[in-house]
């Protein structure tokens, strides 16, 4: 898998999104929608926090993992 499609933005009960060693090159903006996730686990793709930093502003309280 190389991308997640937008429309995972809809699921706005999502707690947890583990997304781990897909060799994922990008993530859709619409992830800044899931205002309930907790967790979101990257680790194992490459991006660089300058990448991650708007979806971050946009989930401040969810926990993610890089490595």
């Amino acid at each position: 898998m190389t991308g997640v499609p937008a429309e995972v933005g809809q699921l706005q009960n999502l707690q947890t999104l583990d997304l781990s060693y897909n060799q994922l090159t990008g993530l859709p903006n619409e992830l800044a929608n899931l205002k309930n996730l907790k967790t979101l686990n990257l680790a194992g793709n490459q991006y660089s926090e300058q990448d991650l930093a708007p979806i971050r502003a946009a989930l401040p309280n969810t926990t993610f993992i890089l490595k």
